[in-house]
């Protein structure tokens, strides 16, 4: 079972993504590694933010009132001190406040979130300014001591601050930039599958665009050329092969028709005409074969009716001799198709020895044209079982191996059809037999 592909687009953006994901880590690693104790040392801001929750405003005063989230602060670990000072001029001081900061904290009103960290021993001197606003005005706070922030704490922080601002927005655009650069990039690739899905096996020559594509899918896209160029060789040494091989089969097939016609009539010499008229058939539509293949005949409007009124007539007696009747249907004005009118002729001979060797000796041919540009040829033999109808198309293929036919005449009737833009497809008869319908392409009016 095959395996379900995969977007090219989408993998390369999960990866970039995941790509940007890791390196923004690695950086906040290396931040907090170059800030962690003992190197520097931080006031965590969980500290900061429980004392401003706890603070009341009372009267021209500030008062402490611990929350839950402040007193496990106050009650364990090292001492805390603060400064806390609102718009209206309310100050409040806890804990020794140290000497090198009792001066800034006249300014406090005026300063904005920051931090100052202690590196080494004092770490008392470690400081961190929260600001925050409540509901009587903006509230300043100068906090130091108390529990520094550990590595973990650090890690958690910066990496929060960080992936919304930062990290985010990059995934983000990398999921959304990343495959439509890729879908610009890779337009030429369409271009070049859609010349792919256009190709003929039977034009030779066609090659694919590799100049459409980025380079490096180019040496992907010579090399189909030149897988290409050696089927286009190989097809052209089979049509020599079989070209050469027809032509050299007329002398020996004429030489012994001459010799047989000489024979004594009986049924010797019937069969073994029999069979070198069947063997003659075999080049001429070997022949056939070749010259459609090196054939680029101009398709003109040709009139189906008189068509097949003319092959009926020159098949006829064949008809007859081998034992059926023959009837055709057509419109009485010109039904006019887009075709090769020698072409076309072939193929209607191609079906009417089909039916001819293939319907039993017995019974009708009847051959119908319609308006909408088809023929159908109709006989009353076995028919042809559902399962085998395509392969009936393929060369040298018989539905049964004593078949007396070729195995050619269907395979140069559908490359005529498919030459000339139509389809071919065989039905069941209404009585029992096969029904071949040929759709051709209508002449503009």
């Amino acid at each position: 079972m095959a395996k379900a592909s995969h977007s090219l687009r989408m993998r390369l953006a999960l990866r970039l993504g995941v790509l940007h994901v890791v390196i923004l880590v690695v950086v906040i690693a290396a931040i907090v590694w170059s800030i962690s104790p003992p190197r520097t040392s931080f006031v965590d801001a969980k500290i900061a933010e429980a004392i401003a929750d706890s603070l009341e405003a009372r009267g021209d005063a500030l008062v402490l009132r611990p929350d839950a989230d402040l007193r496990p602060f106050l009650e364990h670990g090292p001492p805390i001190w603060f400064v806390a000072v609102d718009e209206h001029g309310r100050r409040l001081s806890y804990g020794a406040v140290p000497e090198v900061y009792r001066s800034l904290s006249q300014s406090l009103r005026d300063l904005e979130a920051s931090e100052i960290h202690a590196s080494g021993s004092p770490e008392r001197l470690t400081l961190r300014i929260h600001t925050q606003d409540t509901d009587d005005g903006r509230l300043h706070l100068m906090v130091g001591g108390g529990r520094l922030l550990n590595v973990t704490n650090a890690f958690y922080l910066i990496t929060l601050w960080l992936g919304w601002r930062i990290g985010l927005p990059l995934v983000l655009v990398t999921m959304i930039a990343v495959p439509w650069i890729i879908h610009r990039s890779m337009a030429g690739v369409a271009k070049v599958a859609k010349q792919a899905e256009a190709i003929d096996i039977r034009e030779r020559g066609v090659r694919l665009e590799d100049a459409a594509v980025p380079r490096e899918l180019q040496p992907l896209v010579r090399a189909f050329n030149e897988a290409l160029e050696r089927l286009g060789e190989g097809y052209e040494a089979r049509d020599r092969f079989l070209a050469d091989a027809a032509h050299e089969l007329r002398a020996p097939i004429a030489i012994l028709e001459t010799r047989l016609e000489s024979l004594p009539p009986g049924d010797t010499r019937t069969r073994l005409l029999t069979d070198l008229a069947r063997l003659s058939n075999l080049a001429e539509q070997l022949l056939d074969l070749q010259r459609l293949g090196k054939q680029a005949a101009e398709l003109i409007p040709v009139d189906l009716v008189s068509l097949a009124r003319e092959v009926s007539a020159d098949v006829a007696p064949l008809v007859l001799d081998a034992g059926y009747e023959l009837a055709m249907d057509a419109p009485e004005r010109p039904v006019r198709v887009m075709g090769d009118r020698l072409s076309l002729s072939r193929a209607f001979t191609n079906l009417f020895q089909n039916a001819i060797v293939h319907a039993g000796g017995r019974g009708l041919i009847h051959v119908r044209v319609t308006e909408e540009g088809a023929f159908q040829i109709t006989d009353e033999g076995p028919g042809i079982p559902p399962e085998q109808r395509e392969q009936v198309f393929t060369p040298f293929y018989r539905l049964k191996p004593s078949s007396v036919g070729t195995g050619l005449g269907l395979h140069l009737v559908q490359e005529i059809v498919a030459r000339h833009g139509g389809h071919i497809g065989v039905l069941d008869a209404p009585g029992g037999g096969a029904r071949f319908v040929v759709q051709l392409r209508p002449a503009p009016r």
